[in-house]
């Protein structure tokens, strides 16, 4: 009886460890794209560049230490490539993502910055610039 309970309880506790390896990943079996995924990844964008917004006024004010804003700007600033690289994935398995020779912007229809070649990011607002054309 208790090898029986002690089986049980080890085979509950793997289910429980091995549970997020069985799981669909975010773009699921097939590569297939859901808003659900884009908003996910927009808003982890966004906040990542909050953070780092924030912790560069708290630097400049004093309130935190030039290390501390160094590992709270590369944390945040990994989070926000992460994001983009999710996102830019996306657009190119999308089946209506940019074409391959799409519009070539020199300045960010969002904020106006000027942009480097071959951009798919603004660096200033990190607004896509696939679907610029559609929005603005």
């Amino acid at each position: 009886m208790t090898l029986a309970a002690g089986l049980v309880l080890i085979a509950a506790v793997f289910l429980i460890v091995a549970w997020p390896f069985f799981r669909k990943t975010s773009f699921g079996a097939a590569g297939v794209v859901t808003s659900e995924t884009l908003n996910h990844w927009e808003r982890q964008k966004a906040e990542a560049y909050a953070a780092i917004k924030d912790a560069e006024l708290d630097f400049q004010t004093g309130k935190m230490s030039e290390m501390d804003f160094q590992f709270v700007r590369d944390k945040y600033a990994a989070r926000a490539l992460e994001a983009i690289a999710a996102l830019d994935k996306s657009s190119r398995a999308a089946p209506g993502g940019p074409p391959p020779g799409g519009i070539r912007y020199l300045y960010c229809p969002g904020c106006g910055n000027e942009l480097p070649p071959r951009t798919r990011f603004c660096p200033g607002c990190g607004r896509g610039l696939h679907g610029a054309a559609d929005a603005a």
